[in-house]
């Protein structure tokens, strides 16, 4: 091993192994660092932005759950108004005096009847008399909301001054009392300090119909008329209910768009800044640090190429010798693999270990071959001694029962007609079980008159319908060989009798110049074939270990396929047989 990797050696070219030095390891190695070089700032512009919209996410997530509560806490002050209402509804009788209720709905409340007519109203900052018209929708809401407080769109007043949102709530006498706030106030109350940064442009809208478009209730920072754009990212997002994050690339920079829904009233929390002024400080600091990994980086280049070229590749070589090793062929792990010297004595182990592992399983070959030949022997004895001994006995029973019901009167003659018919019963079990011991047929007739006999006696013993098919010039093969391949078909068929719940079988028998094929197929439910043989056992599948072994002890290939619900198929294949023409 050590004479064949130093010679190459020897042999190389200084120039030869320069360019290839140059081409694996410089060039690659160039060009890895012009990539870093170049692509570190990209990365960190990458990094920056989304760290800049992370930290937009977790802002407006907050400025959205603390304006929800403010506009609960609404809701439910305005509840425990209504049933602080006397049976008169007379709204000097409120928990609240009026300095308490404006400092909450600076626009007032009012209090109408379930047709929208106007009782009674604490200020004329809003005109009362026209705000059941103008919001017909939240009255027609309230009957249908299970006395949960309904919020309206945004109402401006008559001078344009002002925009109101009206909360309403059902009494207990069946009154609806309406609170005007204004969304400004209170949002700029909840969340101006929240998001005050000067760097931060803010909207919060609400769905103004069903087509997309909205209502601007807060606008600060840098937003425009144009801003408000339904297509702009984040505003068809948000009245949808979902929340997230989004960039969009104005006239100067890129913007990162954080928005989130609002609880309960379906508005939507937008906030927008541009990233690249907060994340450029952090990026000058960081553009050098790249360069401290170049080291690195040409150190691990050359340990890659190294373990490549003397690791990877000597492995994956081994590893697919294994797997030929796996599956039986033991010449497979003799080519040399090279590597590192650890991997060269894994070989040699291998080696050494596959070369026992050949001889073991010859020497276990061997002798399951003198066992199923013991076995085949015991079976012709046992055979011969019920065919000569038990069926002759049994059969010279009869005789004498023959005799005896001639001389036996009428009455004595049923019950030795029944002795009789048992007598034959156990004639023909016999002779069938010496059938099943010994094929008398394939010693005299050949292999595919004792097929066709196997066949015809499983027909009438089962439901299933079998085809037998016999192709080429029919020629007679060595004993041992007839004998495994019908103990094959024999065990298959017993197989798809017991198991397959097959309707129908197939037997094929090919004769070629030199090969025999022997097929076995059913159209039963199937099974998952184990990859390897050796799991047969495991699987529970002894009788295919067996018909396995048949095969290796003639030397002839076996194959099984078979799918769940799509049958199983046996191919034997008998390769290099010399012909013996039938005489």
């Amino acid at each position: 091993m050590t004479k064949d990797n130093s010679t190459p050696m020897k042999k190389a070219n200084w120039r030869g192994f320069t360019l290839q030095l140059f081409v694996i390891t410089v060039l690659p190695l160039s060009a890895l660092l012009l990539v870093v070089a170049f692509g570190s700032q990209s990365l960190h512009h990458e990094a920056m932005r989304r760290l800049v919209g992370d930290r937009d996410l977790r802002t407006v997530l907050a400025a959205s759950s603390s304006l929800g509560k403010e506009l609960s806490h609404l809701s439910s002050t305005i509840q425990i108004l209504s049933r602080s209402l006397n049976e008169k509804s007379d709204l000097n009788s409120l928990i609240l005096n009026p300095e308490e209720i404006s400092s909450i709905f600076d626009g007032g409340i009012a209090l109408f009847t379930s047709e929208g007519r106007l009782i009674q109203s604490t200020t004329l900052e809003v005109d009362w008399q026209t705000i059941s018209k103008q919001i017909p929708d939240s009255f027609d809401e309230l009957k249908l909301a299970d006395s949960h407080p309904v919020f309206s769109p945004p109402i401006s007043s008559e001078n344009g001054n002002h925009v109101f949102i009206f909360i309403s709530t059902v009494t207990d006498q069946n009154n609806i009392l309406v609170g005007a706030f204004s969304p400004e106030r209170i949002i700029e109350h909840t969340i101006g300090s929240l998001v005050g940064s000067a760097e931060l442009s803010i909207l919060v809208i609400s769905p103004a119909n069903q087509n997309g478009e909205h209502n601007v209730l807060y606008r600060s920072g840098s937003y425009n008329s144009d801003q408000n754009d339904p297509s702009r990212p984040g505003i068809k997002e948000v009245l949808n209910g979902e929340s997230g994050i989004d960039y969009f690339q104005s006239d100067e920079e890129e913007n990162v768009v954080a928005f989130s829904p609002v609880f309960p009233t379906g508005w939507g929390l937008i906030i927008e800044e541009a990233w690249e002024d907060i994340a450029s400080p952090y990026l000058i600091n960081t553009q050098s640090a790249p360069l401290v990994l170049v080291p690195v980086f040409l150190l691990a280049l050359i340990a890659l190429w190294f373990g490549a070229r003397r690791i990877v590749t000597p492995l994956q070589k081994l590893e697919k010798q294994a797997i030929s090793l796996a599956s039986g062929d033991y010449d497979a792990i003799q080519n040399p693999v090279g590597g590192i010297e650890e991997i060269r004595n894994l070989q040699t182990e291998l080696i050494e270990m596959a070369q026992k592992v050949k001889i073991a399983q010859q020497n276990l070959r061997g002798y399951i071959g003198a066992i199923t030949a013991g076995v085949e022997n015991e079976r012709r004895s046992i055979a011969r001694e019920l065919h000569d001994d038990t069926i002759q006995a049994l059969i010279a029973l009869n005789q004498k029962i023959q005799m005896i019901m001639m001389d036996a009167s009428e009455t004595q003659r049923s019950s030795i007609k029944d002795l009789q018919m048992l007598v034959q019963q156990s004639i023909t079990n016999l002779r069938h079980m010496i059938r099943g011991l010994r094929p008398i047929y394939l010693e005299d007739l050949g292999l595919v008159a004792s097929l066709e006999m196997l066949i015809r006696e499983l027909e009438q013993t089962s439901n299933i319908q079998i085809t037998f098919t016999s192709m080429g010039n029919e020629r007679r093969l060595d004993p041992q060989s007839e004998m495994s391949l019908y103990r094959i078909a024999q065990e298959s068929l017993n197989n798809v009798v017991q198991h397959a719940n097959a309707e129908h079988a197939w037997v094929d028998l090919e004769f070629s110049d030199n090969d025999l094929f022997l097929q076995i197929r059913d159209d039963g439910c199937g099974f998952i074939v184990p990859a390897n043989a050796a799991e047969f056992p495991k699987r529970g599948h002894f009788g295919l270990l067996g018909l396995k072994e048949r095969s290796d002890l003639i030397k002839a290939d076996f194959r099984i396929k078979s799918n769940l619900g799509a049958g199983t198929t046996i191919l034997i294949r008998l390769k290099n047989k010399p012909p013996s023409k039938l005489n």
